[in-house]
């Protein structure tokens, strides 16, 4: 089994900026992945991505059965979030910077993210997804599923977003999608966030094999943003976020 995490800003931004998150974990042989999309418009966007995606795979063996559970486990992460938010804000007091007047209405606000989370192990997969964030299976040369998207036209700029301060879950199980799945030795799966799943689906609808691709930069950060700034500059993805989680089952 094989597991990488891919994960480079947008053109233009610094490693800091990056408002995505990738987290993987094996154990047992089990692995639990998430990726998490920040969404650009809220304060700490990239530390609320971190902090969900951690959050989700502490409870990923509760949190996967299905859509309660799962709206169940992100107002736990929302919880956290306040935890973090008021360390946060005593850690600017100390170091006499404390919230600007104009960043305390985001503040107040919260922010949003997508995220989808999954489990592999013992021939089968468990994901659950609110908003844009993809899970792709590979066997055999072919992509076998794709969720919660399976076409590159349903992207959109008002994807779900999860609210930090969000603790409705019922509203929330409402807009959270449930996969499942059997895996066989040598499947692979990449989480991806909006911009390279996107690009994903595109390239299999055209007859390309886009997980050769992705599969090709395991362990290459440099060369995969390198790849990135091509593809970008060629107008065959969106300049932004990327992150990518592949587990190879072997």
């Amino acid at each position: 089994m094989f597991t990488a995490t891919l994960r480079v800003p947008k053109r233009g931004n610094t490693e800091r900026e990056c408002e995505d998150a990738g987290r993987v974990r094996s154990a047992d042989g089990t692995v639990l992945a998430a990726v998490a999309d920040g969404a650009s418009e809220s304060l700490l966007a990239g530390e609320w991505a971190t902090l969900l995606t951690d959050s989700l795979l502490d409870s990923a063996s509760d949190v996967l059965r299905d859509a309660e559970s799962f709206a169940a486990g992100l107002a736990v992460a929302g919880l956290a979030w306040q935890a973090w938010l008021d360390d946060y804000v005593v850690g600017r007091e100390a170091a006499g910077r404390p919230i600007a007047w104009y960043e305390q209405p985001k503040l107040d606000r919260g922010p949003h993210a997508t995220v989808l989370a999954a489990r592999f192990g013992a021939g089968r997969w468990e994901a659950a997804a609110l908003g844009d964030s993809c899970l792709f299976q590979v066997r055999d040369g072919r992509l076998v599923c794709a969720f919660p998207l399976d076409q590159a036209n349903a992207f959109d700029n008002a994807p779900p977003l999860f609210n930090a301060f969000n603790r409705d879950t019922v509203l929330l199980a409402r807009h959270v999608r449930i996969a499942a799945g059997t895996t066989e030795p040598g499947d692979g799966f990449f989480l991806c966030t909006d911009a390279v799943a996107e690009w994903f689906l595109r390239e299999n609808a055209r007859g390309g094999r886009p997980w050769r691709v992705l599969r090709g930069f395991a362990g290459d950060l440099e060369g995969f943003a390198g790849w990135l700034d091509a593809v970008r500059e060629e107008g065959l993805m969106r300049n932004d976020d990327v992150t990518v989680v592949h587990v190879d089952l072997g």
